[in-house]
């Protein structure tokens, strides 16, 4: 299990990072983005050290966002 102060930075740092993604990509101000994504599944198993959701970039994170929104989430294998 890692640091919990190390999981937080992380965590933190990807959400900052995929809002802005989801800001650029739907041109929404960064309280809507912030919002939509912490309604999000994928936001919610990011908050989840066990399901390494966190190993996940940005980028995957942002487009797992979207397949979520379209109703086909697809979980890829965390190596």
């Amino acid at each position: 299990m890692m640091d919990l102060d190390r999981f937080e930075v992380i965590k933190r740092g990807l959400t900052a990072d995929v809002v802005r993604l989801l800001m650029e990509r739907y041109g929404w101000s960064e309280e809507k983005a912030i919002s939509e994504f912490m309604l999000s599944r994928v936001y919610g198993c990011l908050q989840d050290e066990e399901t390494k959701v966190w190993h996940y970039g940005p980028l995957q994170l942002a487009e797992l966002y979207e397949d979520e929104r379209s109703g086909n989430l697809y979980w890829p294998e965390v190596a």
